[in-house]
């Protein structure tokens, strides 16, 4: 009888046994990664119920009907049953961010660059890079204060007056996509004048200029325009062809700075009418500036315009470099052109000379720049020459067009001249 009972006690252990075994097996099932991802995301609770979900800013804890399992930061889950029984296990998972976490910053600026030029409007072409990806015009809207100043898509246009009214510009501009925004200030460039001529006189300034070619002569002031005359002469049986130019050399120069003239070219070939630039020191050897793509190499001339009505509505403008002794020549060539034939009337052209950059203008206009452009402390400065002249004089000069002597003589007009600081 003993034995049988001892038996039966045996058995029904045994099966209290099996029983916790079995619940510890679901417990350890139901702690699997999806679990632990689904609890992560809970809201914070200062208390703690059985039956309920709690997260603490140092574990997760889920209570079940026979236990408790907790779920700390470090993804080791401990689950502890009715009988006291504690285990831990170890998962991890990844939280990704949101589709609105901005991954880099959103920029704004402006796109091709050019310096404001004095006496007229500045267009600035704004740009938009929204987590680095650049937005295309119609994809942002701009807005800017002071609110008088005017936009069109992505072009901010402010008059000369307003240049100079206000210090500064402040331009918004918000994504479409997103609805981001960023904002860019813009400081308008004041400028200074240096010296100008308006050829108002009677003659030429002589505290301004000098004589650049021999026949002095040839050059003359006259109802506020400044003339410059290129002739075929016969003396005394012998043909003479002249030209005329004049300089500020040791006058008026820059370093860096705005250069500007109000010009109109003849209406005949093979003429040059020119304004440009020349160093306040050895030709050819001092230098405005060094070429960043070819570092010894420096400019020594800048040809801001130099017209022969044989390019009709185009003209070209010229940096020339040599190597520090005189010897090795290359230059940047480009080519402004207008809707009209230039020679028609006067024309308004510019250059602006930074010390990283040289920028060139038609009527207001920007028409090329060259941004590999180094400035160093020992450059020098550039004066101003106004020149008319001819292949008939000057060998290399036949890139004009054919120049004959049924052309002669022919003018090259000034209205003003000015430069700034």
């Amino acid at each position: 009888m003993i034995f049988i009972l001892c038996i039966a006690l045996w058995v029904g252990f045994a099966a209290c046994a099996d029983s916790d075994e079995d619940v510890s097996s679901n417990k350890s099932q139901t702690t699997d990664k999806s679990d632990i991802t689904s609890t992560a995301y809970t809201s914070l609770s200062s208390e703690t119920t059985e039956g309920e979900t709690t997260t603490t800013p140092n574990h997760q804890s889920t209570a079940t009907e026979s236990g408790k399992k907790t779920v700390a930061e470090d993804g080791t889950t401990t689950k502890s049953n009715s009988a006291g029984t504690t285990t831990s296990t170890r998962s991890t998972t990844t939280t990704r961010p949101t589709a609105t976490t901005p991954t880099k910053p959103i920029e704004i600026g402006i796109a091709n660059y050019f310096p404001e030029l004095p006496g007229y409007t500045t267009e600035y072409e704004i740009s938009l890079l929204v987590d680095g990806i650049a937005r295309e015009k119609g994809e942002y809207k701009l807005s800017v204060i002071p609110g008088d100043i005017h936009v069109d898509g992505n072009i901010v246009r402010a008059t000369d007056q307003q240049k100079k009214q206000y210090a500064m510009f402040y331009v918004t501009a918000t994504d479409n996509l997103t609805g981001r925004k960023a904002q860019l200030t813009i400081t308008p460039k004041r400028w200074n004048v240096n010296f100008e001529d308006d050829f108002n006189g009677s003659s030429i300034n002589s505290d301004i200029w000098t004589n650049f070619e021999y026949q002095y002569s040839n050059a003359s002031v006259r109802d506020g325009v400044l003339t410059l005359l290129a002739e075929r002469l016969n003396i005394n049986g012998q043909i003479v062809y002249t030209s005329s130019g004049i300089r500020t050399r040791s006058k008026y120069s820059l370093k860096t700075g705005c250069f500007m003239a109000r010009m109109k070219s003849p209406d005949r070939g093979g003429c040059n009418s020119a304004f440009w630039l020349m160093p306040e020191g050895r030709y050819t050897r001092d230098f405005f500036f060094m070429d960043t793509e070819f570092p010894d190499v420096g400019c020594s001339e800048i040809d801001i315009v130099e017209y022969s009505p044989f390019f009709g509505k185009e003209f070209p403008i010229t940096q020339h470099f040599w190597d520090r002794y005189g010897g090795s020549h290359r230059s940047r060539s480009y080519w402004g052109k207008i809707d009209d034939f230039i020679y028609e009337d006067y024309h308004d052209y510019a250059c602006i000379w930074e010390s990283d950059g040289i920028y060139f203008y038609i009527d207001g206009k920007p028409v090329a720049a060259n941004r590999f452009v180094n400035t160093h402390e020992d450059a020098v400065s550039a004066y101003i020459v106004l020149s008319t002249n001819s292949a008939k004089i000057h060998a290399g000069l036949e890139w004009l067009g054919p120049c004959t002597d049924d052309m002669f003589p022919f003018a090259t007009s000034f209205d003003w001249v000015k430069t700034y600081y």
